[in-house]
């Protein structure tokens, strides 16, 4: 039976906002469910930092899916080191939450990005990314929330 998504014409009524946690394990499958959302005619926009642009352009190439770069902060007030975007790129574990945390230093930008966007049906970001539902709430969509741990881990 075909449902009102799979007739859409070219110009989607639909437009999501995917937003990952910068780390390979949490991008990844948000990458393959904006594949999903577009092969449904769905306008996908994804968020991201300049550092990984490059992974997530490239596992979209040839497709319509839009990507904003955000600025990842860089004083943190941690021992991080500038440039440092993805947590594969941290040089200790120890880390981790301070990286975590600075995403929140990110969302003043975020905000003014989505001022900018045409009406966004809902987002589904990342759960490290926990102050995404404020901005959700603010702007009056949705958000679904992603946790990229694996139900075998739990």
């Amino acid at each position: 039976m075909e449902t009102e998504m799979d007739s859409l014409p070219g110009d989607s009524k639909y437009h999501v906002v995917l937003f990952p946690f910068m780390a390979k394990g949490h991008t990844i499958p948000l990458l393959y469910l904006a594949r999903l959302l577009l092969n449904r005619h769905v306008k996908v926009t994804i968020f991201t930092t300049p550092a990984n642009h490059y992974f997530i352009a490239k596992s979209l190439s040839n497709t319509t899916a839009s990507i904003i770069d955000l600025s990842f902060p860089k004083n943190t007030g941690s021992e991080m080191s500038p440039g440092i975007e993805s947590t594969d790129q941290l040089p200790s574990t120890e880390l981790f939450p301070s990286f975590a945390l600075s995403t929140k230093l990110m969302q003043p930008e975020f905000e003014r990005a989505l001022r900018n966007l045409p009406f966004i049906n809902f987002m589904v970001s990342d759960g490290f990314l926990w102050w995404t539902l404020e901005s959700a709430i603010k702007f009056g969509f949705p958000r679904l929330v992603f946790f990229g741990m694996s139900n075998h881990s739990l």
